[in-house]
């Protein structure tokens, strides 16, 4: 799946749960506030290129989990984690391009991102225990 993708997939998570983290950990506040300008770049990276992986391991994913059912679960639910990340990080951006000249939609889109807030510091914890998994794994197998 790639070093990379591990690493971007634990920023991403941290940035969504960077209310958590900086609850426990307020010295992490500066790291942190560094990297939220680019929130929304990473966000989009991340959505499509997690829609890429899963796109491309569709076609094999029976074979996958009857091999290596544990793999393929951790892989969909990643790619799953990943898309969703990339969305709440990317709607801002999202919003800004495509949503701003519909009144209607934008209103929408807000009452929306109020809803899935909720979600995003714990989906950001699994983004961050996911992409640490990938690459532990990825760098005990050889894989980067």
């Amino acid at each position: 799946m790639g070093l990379l993708f591990a690493l971007l997939l634990i920023v991403a998570g941290a940035l969504a749960a960077s209310s958590l983290i900086v609850a426990k950990q307020p010295n992490a506040g500066e790291v942190i506030a560094k990297l939220t300008p680019y929130q929304g770049i990473l966000g989009i990276i991340l959505l499509i290129w997690a829609l890429i992986f899963l796109i491309r391991i569709l076609p094999g994913i029976g074979l996958l989990l009857q091999v290596f059912p544990m793999t393929g679960i951790i892989l969909i639910v990643t790619f799953l984690v990943a898309i969703g990340l990339g969305f709440l990080l990317g709607y801002g951006l999202i919003a800004q391009y495509v949503l701003n000249k519909n009144a209607g939609a934008a209103q929408s889109g807000q009452a929306m991102q109020m809803k899935l807030a909720k979600i995003q510091g714990p989906l950001g914890i699994v983004g961050i225990v996911l992409g640490l998994y990938i690459l532990i794994t990825s760098l005990s197998w050889g894989m980067f």
